[in-house]
Formats: C-alpha cells, sequence, structure tokens
C-alpha cells in the first residue's frame, strides 16, 4: 500500500468491531502482532504494517523519525478511511503511536502503549544490541540463525511458535541457501540517533484519550536490565490523564507481546470493552 510516496507492506485481519492499528518495534515486523490477533478477531479489526526500512516495506536511503512514521499512520488511516482507531505500540511502536496521538488527537480513541512509549535510556542500547547487531550479517541457514537465537539469554525457556514465526518472517533467503535480515541497518541507525534526541516526557500530559500501559519486569541479557523500569512505568501514569499501568509477571520486551501470557490478554481485551 502506497503511503507518502513509500510502499508499505500491510497486513489486515478481519473483524467486524473496532479497528486497531498495530505499530511494531525498532527492528521488528507486522508478523508481532500475531497473538494478539488471536484473541482480538473476529470480534476487532486488526492492521498492522512494516515500518518503513523493515520487513517487506520500501526502504529509502533516509526519513527514520518518529514524526515521519506518524504520517505514515495518519496516511495509512487515511488509505483505509478510518476517521478515527485504536493506536497500538510496542517498543518504538508506543514512541510513535504515542507522537501521533499528541499531535493527531482526533484520530485516536484508545491508546496502547506496550513497554515503550517513555525516554530511551543509555543502557537499553546495550540491551537491545543482539537485535540491531544481527542487522546485514549472513547467517548460513535459517536452522543456524533460529539456533542462534533460542541460545540468547531473553529467549531461554520462552521460544514459542509466535517467535519462531516472527523471526522466519524477518529475513530473506539468500541463493546460497544462507539468510539475512530484511531490515535495513542505516534505517535503524538513523532512527536510533533520532531517537536519543527525543523528549517524550513533555508529550505525556499532551494524550488527550484513555491509555493502557503494559510493563514487562524481566530483564533480555540480565535478570534486571528490562526496558521499562517500574519508576519509568509509573511516571508515565501519572504523567498521561485517564492512563492506567498493568504490570505483566514473567514476561521480557519481546514476550510481553510475543508470548500467550494471559494477563496481557485479560488486560487488553477489558481496556477494549470499557
Amino acid at each position: 500500500m502506497s503511503v507518502n510516496g513509500v510502499s508499505l507492506a500491510v497486513h489486515e485481519w478481519r473483524g467486524k468491531g473496532l479497528a486497531v492499528v498495530c505499530i511494531h518495534g525498532l527492528t521488528a515486523n507486522h508478523t508481532c502482532w500475531q497473538s494478539l490477533a488471536d484473541i482480538l478477531t473476529p470480534e476487532y479489526r486488526l492492521i498492522a504494517y512494516d515500518l518503513r526500512g523493515r520487513g517487506e516495506s520500501d526502504k529509502p536511503p533516509k526519513g527514520y523519525s518518529l514524526e515521519i512514521h506518524a504520517r505514515d499512520v495518519n496516511a495509512l488511516l487515511d488509505r483505509f478511511d478510518l476517521k478515527r482507531a485504536v493506536i497500538i505500540g510496542h517498543s518504538l511502536g508506543a514512541k510513535i503511536a504515542l507522537h501521533f496521538a499528541v499531535h493527531y488527537p482526533k484520530r485516536v480513541s484508545k491508546l496502547i502503549l506496550v513497554d515503550g512509549g517513555h525516554d530511551i535510556r543509555a543502557e537499553v542500547l546495550d540491551s537491545i544490541a543482539p537485535a540491531v547487531n544481527r542487522l546485514g550479517i549472513e547467517f548460513p541457514s535459517m536452522d543456524v540463525f533460529l539456533q542462534m537465537l533460542q541460545g540468547l539469554p531473553m529467549f531461554q525457556g520462552r521460544w514459542n511458535d509466535y517467535l519462531e514465526r516472527y523471526y522466519r518472517y524477518d529475513v530473506e533467503v539468500l541463493p546460497s541457501g544462507a539468510v539475512r535480515s530484511k531490515v535495513s541497518k542505516p534505517a535503524i541507525e538513523e532512527e536510533i540517533a533520532n531517537l536519543v534526541r527525543e523528549r517524550l516526557w513533555v508529550l505525556h500530559h499532551q494524550v488527550k484519550c484513555p491509555t493502557l500501559i503494559l510493563r514487562s519486569p524481566d530483564g533480555l541479557l540480565t535478570a534486571t536490565d528490562c526496558l521499562m523500569t517500574q519508576e519509568e512505568g509509573e511516571a508515565m501514569a501519572h504523567a498521561i490523564p485517564k492512563s492506567r499501568l498493568v504490570v505483566v509477571p514473567k514476561t521480557n520486551h519481546y514476550t510481553v507481546l510475543l508470548g500467550k501470557n494471559p494477563k496481557t490478554r485479560q488486560a487488553i481485551r477489558k481496556f477494549l470493552a470499557s
């Protein structure tokens, strides 16, 4: 689907009720929302897409910022003839969703921020290093790639079908049989450079719509390197009017979404129905 001169790969899970537009994370893709689609459709209509620079979407050499992504979301709503929608974002997607809700308030009925929406701490860049460092690297085969992932601390004992589907979509298979991520590394480098200059805390009090904040407490590389601390989550919930913070136990930044945790599902369903 063409928006703002860029072709975005869009996937829709059809449903009868409210439209929910889903925005994925930094090096992610639209398949991370399959777990949510499994519990929300056909009661709700889910629309997810690969951000520019990721997955099957176009990868222009420049143009990776919250402002540009928000413009893409706005154009996407136009293409689907949606005046308003529920906007949900995970990680970077939560930052985009927050930016969109503040700058396009009439288009957002409810906002869901999954383990994101706050300013990035320097040590977080260390925690997401495995996700960034794989970009551009060729792995000899799909099996070797998946085995590497399963050996990472954040996935040990947590690997599941959602994660496997997500990472199989993440890579392209080369003629040699080797695999390489579809994500543009220059896009991610520009994105991070722009993110560290953002001051999202100034936006929190400007959110007008009801907001659900989900936080995952477990670390990625260590037991404690979570991406949103309890203090950050509580500060966001205090600053954003009409918001609620829900901590989802026994989840990390990936499995809070790419998993089957009943608390994630219960919190989102209850919020959408309220």
